[in-house]
């Protein structure tokens, strides 16, 4: 990992703004805050996406089957390795039919002022389920 210069409070605000970008389900917006080569892995896709591109196209699905996003920070939490954070959150998305609303962590890196590693646990034990459901029904 390159070495960042940052302090909490920067990175604070980053995340603080990312946020707000994922709370208007604009995938774009939401994608400028990563960088181009990338480690996203959520329950949808465990399996990661690693490049941009491929990165847009998830969050265009995952905002056209949920428009309604809140995600709010509860705590940040730095790991020794400077530019590495654990947060947890509340989150509550919803379409008009179906809400789901939980609390979760994630485990995020930085290079520079941009996220390349954004892994994210939540405790919606019927995440997979949901999703299945929802993509049926768009």
């Amino acid at each position: 990992m390159e070495k960042n210069t940052k302090s909490l409070i920067d990175y604070t605000s980053i995340m603080n703004d990312w946020l707000a970008a994922w709370n208007k389900a604009d995938a774009e917006l939401t994608a400028s805050f990563y960088t181009d080569e990338l480690d996203y892995r959520d329950p949808t896709v465990p399996q990661g996406i690693f490049k941009k591109e491929e990165f847009i196209k998830y969050l265009k699905l995952i905002f056209k089957v949920w428009p309604n996003q809140k995600w709010v920070a509860r705590n940040i939490m730095p790991h020794a390795s400077e530019g590495s954070f654990s947060a947890d959150y509340e989150f509550k998305i919803s379409n008009g039919r179906t809400t789901i609303q939980g609390c979760g962590m994630d485990r995020i890196e930085f290079k520079g002022n941009k996220v390349c590693l954004n892994h994210v646990y939540l405790n919606a034990d019927q995440w997979k389920e949901w999703i299945k459901n929802e993509l049926g029904k768009s």
